[in-house]
């Protein structure tokens, strides 16, 4: 999830905005720099601390609406330079999305941020309505911005990528897999070997020419305005990849996490999930068998590091550094349900669930 409402300040907050602005004033070579809207906090997201703010600037790249966007870990600073050359170039090239005009590797508490423009409205979840008529609308609007993205040509935005020191290759489907193996290291996880090798078995080829892919694309990452989009949102997992890959990422968003964040709207997901496939299929073709086989390794990849949450004594580099929002019981049971579902492998709750 991503901001979308202010918050009060704190004393922390403060001792943020005192380190913005002494970083902004460098980087801009303007002394004279001030707010003239103070960092706000936003709520929303797991790994960030997001401000809305306004300086001084009359003109160039930090006059208008701002958005601080705060990494959590001092290491975080590949992160951000990830995200402004993905997020650039997309917008370079009429994508909807905040353009980040400075990057910094570290300026405020040793932590790394990115300020972007800020895009008005709001997120789209603020106009689903929970009816037949309110679900289909909703999902042909995700599906129609969704597909746009993949139809952007991912050559320019590669480059770009590479440019900032992020290969390709980087992103393969091979990579992911090679990031869950590590959680095998740990005997406490063995019992999950299983639902690795029948992804290692029954991977699919990867298309010639990758999709630029966001990774967590969901109705709060979609900001609107008057009926039109106004800006994708939250860019960590952006990735060249199938587009299926990003269509599975979106069908278990939808189906898990959001049932684990949101109760209460659990009887709709289903129906708002097969929607959105129904309308990204009728805009672009997919694999639907590709689409199973991602959905069974983002399932997996979410069990497997909400196993290591719920496994005392493991190698606290196996830990989530975040809020991790796919640990809770609900979201358990329901990822373990779908994997068992497409590959047939039952893999073990951890004990307490």
């Amino acid at each position: 999830m991503n901001p979308t409402t202010a918050e009060t300040g704190s004393a922390g907050d403060d001792a943020v905005a005192i380190d913005l602005l002494t970083s902004l004033r460098q980087h801009s070579s303007d002394a004279d720099l001030q707010f003239t809207e103070p960092p706000v906090r936003l709520t929303g997201g797991f790994e960030t601390a997001t401000y809305a703010f306004r300086l001084s600037a009359s003109g160039g790249a930090l006059a208008g609406p701002l958005v601080l966007r705060l990494f959590s870990q001092s290491g975080a600073s590949a992160q951000g330079r990830r995200e402004a050359a993905f997020q650039n170039a997309l917008a370079g090239l009429g994508y909807p999305v905040p353009r980040v005009v400075a990057q910094f590797d570290t300026g405020i508490a040793g932590r790394p941020f990115n300020v972007m423009t800020r895009v008005p409205g709001h997120p789209m979840i603020a106009e689903f309505v929970p009816d037949e008529a309110g679900i289909v609308n909703a999902a042909a609007w995700l599906a129609r911005i969704h597909t746009r993205l993949h139809e952007i040509p991912s050559g320019p935005v590669i480059r770009a990528a590479e440019e900032a020191g992020f290969p390709q290759e980087g992103f393969s489907v091979t990579v992911r897999l090679g990031y869950m193996a590590r959680y095998f290291q740990d005997e406490a996880l063995s019992g999950l070997r299983p639902g690795y090798e029948w992804l290692v078995d029954n991977r699919p080829a990867e298309r010639e020419s990758p999709a630029v892919c966001h990774g967590d694309f969901h109705p709060s990452n979609i900001m609107v305005n008057n009926g039109e989009v106004t800006g994708v949102i939250d860019w960590p997992g952006a990735a060249f990849a199938d587009p299926e890959l990003d269509v599975a990422t979106t069908l278990v968003l939808i189906k898990v996490a959001a049932g684990q964040v949101e109760p209460q709207a659990r009887p709709i997901l289903e129906p708002f999930a097969n929607q959105y496939l129904e309308a990204y299929r009728g805009l672009a073709r997919l694999d639907l068998e590709k689409v199973r086989y991602y959905e069974a390794m983002r399932c997996f990849r979410a069990f497997t590091r909400g196993s290591a949450v719920h496994t005392p004594g493991i190698d606290p580099a196996l830990q989530p550094r975040d809020q991790y929002p796919w640990g809770g019981d609900y979201a358990m049971r329901a990822l373990r349900a779908r994997l068992q579902e497409i590959t047939g492998v039952e893999l073990p709750l951890p004990s307490g669930l």
